[in-house]
């Protein structure tokens, strides 16, 4: 993210507190990238008194930054507008972590660290915001309470002159919760859909059914004590495993009970493998689920291969760990 502090700012000494305050925040480990005309705020009375390591640089961050044609993505200055902040408006905005609201950031976590762990260059930047604090995990309390959870956060921005929605600093990662490939979302994924677009907040629903859809054939062939249900289940097709219920299976109800696309999309599963699916999980290990299961992306088989492994087929975005990873570096 690139900053502009706009030169207005530099003529009123009064401001010399606020903006080295603001200095040292983009500064810090390199959290933001800022721009200063450096040329209008010269001779002004703020940048003369600022200490040496802020002039230099605000001079080597102009340089770069023209020399390089980076855009600016939010500015600093007297009069607020949408991407405009004054200066009350910069200290809450800019000093608050980034969110990365899951709908359980501690078992959802695993998954998100894993991709952070094993595609180094594409999480690099991420990488150094969670190691500095400024970038955490929301814990939006499941799917239907995500929108709540945001609504709770733009409540705190009540006071500041805009919209609450432009001081939030956050992503949205959900499972897709779908059943087969062509599947629509559901009603309130959708709903959720809306409320984020409206409030302009970016979000990524994964292709998978869930999150644990995303663990490596590699990992599960791997358990020491895997039993008939685990290895049918590393039978099916790439696309079946992308779509079934790991911990309910078909929940013990034979094939022909579902719609018709699910029949489909399990067509080819003869009876006796069909009959080990409707169990669903049977380890004592995994009885509590979605709690014990995820723990697998931490297992030594997850590797950035193995990862891509379990993506390379998906006819929508082959690459779409990497894409996540994008997607939320282009929000920091």
């Amino acid at each position: 993210m690139v900053i502009e502090i706009q030169s207005d700012l530099f003529n009123d000494a009064n401001n010399l507190k606020d903006i080295n305050y603001l200095l040292t925040i983009f500064s810090e480990s390199r959290r933001f990238d800022y721009f200063c005309e450096f040329s209008e705020i010269l001779e002004t009375p703020v940048f003369k008194t600022l200490i040496p390591d802020h002039q230099k640089l605000i001079e080597e961050n102009y340089n770069r930054i023209v020399g390089e044609s980076i855009k600016t993505k939010f500015s600093v200055g007297l009069e607020p507008s949408e991407k405009v902040f004054n200066i009350a408006e910069a200290k809450r905005f800019f000093t608050q972590p980034f969110l990365l609201i899951l709908e359980n950031n501690l078992n959802d976590g695993y998954f998100v660290d894993a991709l952070i762990q094993n595609f180094k260059k594409k999480s690099k930047v991420i990488k150094r915001h969670k190691e500095n604090g400024w970038f955490e995990y929301g814990n939006g309390g499941g799917g239907d309470n995500i929108q709540n959870f945001i609504q709770g956060m733009m409540k705190s921005f009540n006071g500041l002159p805009k919209d609450s929605k432009h001081y939030l600093r956050c992503f949205v990662l959900v499972d897709s919760d779908k059943e087969f490939e062509i599947n629509e979302s559901k009603a309130n994924r959708k709903s959720l859909f809306e409320f984020l677009n409206s409030n302009g907040i970016a979000y990524h629903e994964l292709e998978k059914r869930e999150i644990e859809n995303y663990i490596p054939d590699e990992v599960i062939e791997s358990i020491p004590e895997i039993d008939e249900y685990l290895q049918t289940y590393i039978q099916l097709s790439p696309v079946q495993k992308d779509y079934f219920d790991l911990e309910k299976g078909f929940n013990n109800r034979p094939l022909n009970s579902f719609s018709q696309e699910i029949q489909n999309l399990y067509a080819d599963v003869e009876d006796r493998k069909e009959g080990i699916l409707r169990r669903g999980m049977t380890l004592d290990r995994f009885k509590k689920f979605k709690s014990e299961f995820p723990k697998l992306f931490f297992h030594e088989k997850v590797t950035q291969d193995t990862l891509k492994g379990r993506t390379t087929h998906q006819s929508k975005d082959p690459n779409e760990l990497q894409t996540v990873l994008d997607k939320i570096t282009e929000q920091l």
